[in-house]
Formats: C-alpha cells, sequence, structure tokens
C-alpha cells in the first residue's frame, strides 16, 4: 500500500522574541518550503508559536507571518509557564507525526526539515534522528559539540509516539527556573529510543542574554578536560524537586524499557 502523506510541526515556544522572531519564522518557513515546493516532497506540516504571555510585540510578529504564510499559526498561553510547558503545550494542540522543535532565537537551515524527514521516513525502526549544529560561538572549544549535538533541543526530529511515551517536556517550576528541562528530555529519549545522528549541519544555534550558552560561556572556552580539572561552577542546578523528577522519569523510562 502507498505510504500515506506524512504530517510535521515545528512548535516555537516563545517569550520576549520580538528581536529575534522574525528570524526564526523566517528560517523555518524557508526549511519546510524547501521540502515542499523545491524537493516537490508532500507534506502536511504547520508552524505553531507558543507564545508565553509575552509582554513585547511577539504574537503581533506571528499573527503578521500567520497572514503571510498559512502555515504559520498562534498559541498563547493563558500564563507563563516556561519553554518546557510551551513545547508540551504545541503537542497538545497540534496533531503533526513528526515533532521539530526550534527555540524563538535560534535557526534551522533550509536542509533541516528535509534531511530529518528523509532519513525517518527512509527506516521506520528509527525512532529520532539529530543532526550537527552551527554554535555562534567562536571562543567554544570544540570538545563540546558533540556534547552539545545530543543535548540540545532544536537540532532533532522525532515521532509524537516517543514524546507520549516520556511524558514530553518536564514542566515542574524549577526546570523553569533553571531551564534544563530539554537535558532530561534528550536523557529519557537516548535512554528508550532507537536513533540515528546525521552528520549534516542542519540549524544553528545562537548567544542569546541568559539563554544556556550565554550562562556557559566560560565552560565552554575551555577543554573538557582542563574544565574538569578546574573545579569551577558550571551554573548547572539540580534542586530536590529537579532530582525527584529526573529519578521518576528514568523510573518510568526503565519500566517502558522491560516491557520490550
Amino acid at each position: 500500500m502507498p505510504r500515506g502523506v506524512p504530517s510535521a510541526v515545528i512548535i516555537i515556544p516563545a517569550y520576549k522574541a520580538a528581536k529575534t522572531l522574525d528570524r526564526t519564522l523566517e528560517s523555518a518557513v524557508r526549511s519546510l518550503r524547501q521540502y515542499t515546493d523545491v524537493e516537490k516532497q508532500p507534506l502536511q506540516a504547520e508552524i505553531l508559536v507558543v507564545d508565553d504571555l509575552s509582554p513585547d510585540e511577539t504574537p503581533d510578529i506571528v499573527m503578521a507571518w500567520s497572514k503571510r504564510d498559512p502555515a504559520v499559526r498562534l498559541h498563547r498561553n493563558a500564563v507563563n509557564r516556561g519553554p518546557g510547558f510551551s513545547r508540551n503545550e504545541g503537542v497538545r494542540r497540534s496533531t503533526g507525526t513528526f515533532l521539530f522543535f526550534l527555540d524563538s532565537d535560534d535557526v534551522f537551515y533550509p536542509n533541516h526539515v528535509s534531511v530529518c524527514l528523509n532519513a525517518l521516513l527512509a527506516d521506520d525502526s528509527v525512532g529520532y534522528v539529530f543532526t550537527r549544529m552551527k554554535v555562534e560561538m567562536p571562543t567554544m572549544h570544540p570538545d563540546w559539540l558533540h556534547s552539545l549535538d545530543e543535548s540540545n533541543p532544536i537540532n532533532f526530529c522525532l515521532r509524537r509516539v516517543w514524546h507520549d511515551m516520556i511524558l514530553g517536556f518536564p514542566e515542574e517550576p524549577d526546570f523553569n527556573t533553571y531551564r534544563t528541562e530539554d537535558t532530561l528530555y534528550r536523557m529519557c529519549l537516548r535512554r528508550l529510543v532507537q536513533h540515528k545522528k546525521i552528520d549534516v549541519v542542519t540549524c544553528e544555534q545562537f548567544v542569546s542574554p541568559g539563554n544556556a550558552l550565554d550562562r556557559q560561556k566560560h565552560k565552554f572556552a575551555l577543554s573538557m578536560d582542563a574544565w574538569n580539572k578546574s573545579g569551577l561552577d558550571d551554573g548547572f542546578v539540580l534542586t530536590p524537586q529537579m532530582e525527584k523528577v529526573v529519578e521518576a522519569r528514568l523510573a518510568h523510562v526503565q519500566k517502558l524499557l522491560t516491557r520490550t
């Protein structure tokens, strides 16, 4: 039987993103159109921006884009809940089988959607694929690039079923405060799901004030060996609340593994 038309969603959590969101949305639309219009591949797709009650022009920017491109859609959270909740809410409010996540200050390259979807459609046994990122930090030591590829929320695509199986991104308040929800999410996926790395650069992460790259720029300037010997604090926080969530999530994943 012929395969049905695949469906995908690009979920963009956004908060006070007016300065960068145009660039981000342009990259997402271009990557979708590369797949559908240039490569002529069938795809039902949408770009869903989940605005976390931004006080700036973020929702206005999304609405302007939605008038230019019907694939772009806006959802606004009733209260500010953080990026983990916003990504999950994007999944809950969409129907795409394949999930992409893009932060509102980063970009997809035109090849990102195509590279990821082609790999997943070619092998049903693979639950998610991830690619290489370009990181806009000239001082970064190359030792860190592999680990960033393994833990970032923007450089992968997965089948929706696996997002549901690992219970999505953690939404607890401490994860919102310290912004480490993506690390736990990718950790659960790595342990549970068959996956594949594609050795192609398809997206770019930028340094923005207060984001993960900015908070750890001194760490990333050193080699891993030098950092491990330095004894310096990298700012990574694991509160009692977060520790309980990590233990519960990993126990949940282990139960799933024992059933297979």
